[in-house]
């Protein structure tokens, strides 16, 4: 600024420019400043009358405070004249925002290049108010709400169907004291999670975790139903899982459960699945495994059809505590699965159905004993486990001499040969048994015996005393007798019986009927079936007349 002292009009004013420095020794009359007068009354009457007492030149205007600055420039310094103020005000506001440049927003003009001050901000101003009246007011809904009205929290009611699209990135939810998702339903039907409803082809749930022991499950499911049927606490559906139809079989399982343990573990088990019955101390009571079968296709109603059961029997105490493994079917004519198999606590088994009143019958084929330790093994021990029978309406029976000694012994009679009924060995039906052709029987296996034969044959004089008319008139003949035995064919007699039939005794029919119990049997022996007819009435075959004998093997 140049110095202006000159347009003083006090021409040795005690001044400081901040220009020029030029200083007056007095103005005035003395060594002070001058005073205003009191203004004149305005005349009466005047159109425009004057406002100031005084008016005085800028330049005799001093600013005697501090310096004034603007964003660390001084605008306005200490002993300034108003003129020098107000120059230096505007010269540094035209340098400063005479030109304000181009302002963008992403690639929109804001404010025009070259724009003054009031321009811009007038451009900026109408820029935004068009920007922001589009701008619908904010609201939150499907699963969000308005804490404030500049807060949005989760937290509310779905109003559609939702998807969260994660791709390769994944939703945590982390927590520390309180589950870390809580999912509650109040409808009686319905799922309250349903995982993949699209069905796709990746896995639905996975779990993980690290904890340890025993009732600390990586899963936990409670029923709490309070109802006095139960809940079902999980429930696991699988579709087509078929076996295939060539060996080896193999089939996807609807469920699957696995446990794995390193090889140091040793040779104890590795636990797999455990069912547990808690809260119930009644005796009899136990927990059951239910298989369930659906009547026709597309019934998706599965009824039961067998149980596996462990109930306990006594249950006093934990080591006192004793149990029974029972597995139960389903017959034909039955709602309810009845008990077939039990495995007692004292290691006894009992088929529950065989006995009265069911009656399991077919053809023999095994028996089943038990070894010195309990296995159970496949004999040919017991009843018919090896046995033979043969039967028939027997030939014409010729009389021998009364009075010949050694007619009256069993091993010198006729050997009788009916027919073959059945032969068994070991379960299995043979023909080298017995031989019809010679009516010789060959023991098959050294064992214990049971013998047993029967004689029923009809006189063949229906007249007179029948089998009493043993040579009546005939000097001499005293009463007839019939011999019926078993024998080696040789010196020994394993079983044998006789009938006396005494002269004009009626009787028209013979009986006789033998056995011998547990006899010891050596392989090889060979038996037969004798008779003698000493009754001095030859028989003659007659229908439905019958001579039979059978051997059972018995231990």
């Amino acid at each position: 600024m140049s110095c202006n002292n000159t347009n003083s009009t006090c021409t040795s004013c005690n001044h400081n420019y901040s220009s020029c420095n030029n200083k007056c020794t007095k103005c005035g009359c003395r060594d002070s400043f001058l005073t205003s007068p009191p203004p004149c009354p305005t005349p009466a009457g005047c159109p425009d009358p004057i406002p100031c007492q005084e008016v005085l030149s800028s330049d005799c205007i001093i600013y005697n405070g501090p310096d004034i600055s603007c964003n660390g420039d001084v605008l306005i310094y200490q002993d300034s004249t108003w003129t020098e103020l107000l120059e230096d005000l505007v010269a540094y506001f035209c340098t400063t925002y005479s030109n304000v440049p181009e302002i963008l927003c992403s690639e929109d003009v804001v404010v025009i290049a070259d724009s003054s001050v009031n321009e811009a901000l007038e451009q900026i101003v109408e820029y935004f108010c068009a920007a922001i009246v589009g701008i619908p007011p904010i609201t939150a809904n499907n699963g969000l709400n308005m804490s404030a009205p500049s807060n949005v929290q989760l937290g509310g009611s779905l109003i559609q169907n939702t998807t969260l699209t994660n791709s390769t990135f994944a939703l945590n939810i982390n927590s520390t004291t309180v589950p870390a998702l809580a999912l509650q339903r109040t409808s009686a039907s319905g799922f309250t999670l349903n995982v993949n409803p699209i069905g796709t082809t990746c896995q639905a749930i996975s779990a993980q975790s690290t904890t340890t022991g025993f009732l600390s499950p990586v899963v936990d499911v409670i029923c709490q139903s309070a109802g006095s049927i139960g809940s079902q606490a999980i429930g696991a559906k699988g579709r087509n899982n078929l076996e295939n139809s060539v060996s080896p079989f193999t089939a996807v399982p609807a469920v699957y459960i696995e446990t794995s343990t390193s090889s140091a573990a040793g040779a104890t088990n590795s636990i797999a699945l455990r069912l547990g019955s808690t809260d119930n101390g009644s005796s009899r009571s136990g927990v059951s495994i239910e298989f369930g079968n659906t009547i026709t296709a597309g019934n998706s109603q599965a009824y039961i059809t067998n149980r596996i059961i462990s109930k306990k029997t006594l249950n006093t105490s934990e080591s006192s505590m004793a149990s029974e493994f029972v597995i139960q079917g389903k017959p034909g004519g039955t709602v309810n699965p009845v008990d077939q198999l039990t495995l007692k606590s004292t290691g006894q088994l009992q088929l529950n159905q065989y006995g009265t009143p069911n009656n399991f019958t077919g053809a023999l084929a095994w028996s089943l004993s038990t070894d010195a330790v309990g296995n159970v093994i496949q004999t040919t021990a017991g009843l018919f486990g090896t046995a033979f029978r043969a039967s028939s309406v027997p030939a014409s029976i010729p009389v021998v001499s009364h009075l010949v000694l050694a007619n009256s012994e069993i091993t010198n009679g006729v050997t009788i040969k009916p027919t073959s009924i059945y032969q068994i060995v070991n379960g299995l039906n043979v023909t080298t048994m017995y031989d019809v052709v010679t009516g010789i029987w060959t023991c098959p296996q050294t064992g214990k015996y049971d013998i047993n034969y029967n004689v029923y044959l009809t006189s063949p004089s229906a007249a007179a005393f029948g089998w009493g008319d043993t040579a009546l008139g005939v000097t001499g003949v005293g009463p007839g007798q019939f011999f019926i035995g078993v024998t080696n064919n040789s010196t020994i007699t394993y079983c044998a019986d006789y009938l006396t039939v005494m002269n004009r005794q009626y009787l028209r029919n013979l009986y006789l009927t033998g056995s011998m119990q547990g006899i010891d049997i050596t392989a090889g022996t060979t038996l037969v079936l004798k008779i003698q007819n000493m009754t001095g009435v030859a028989y003659t075959t007659t229908a439905n007349d019958k001579i039979d004998w059978a051997i059972r093997r018995v231990g």
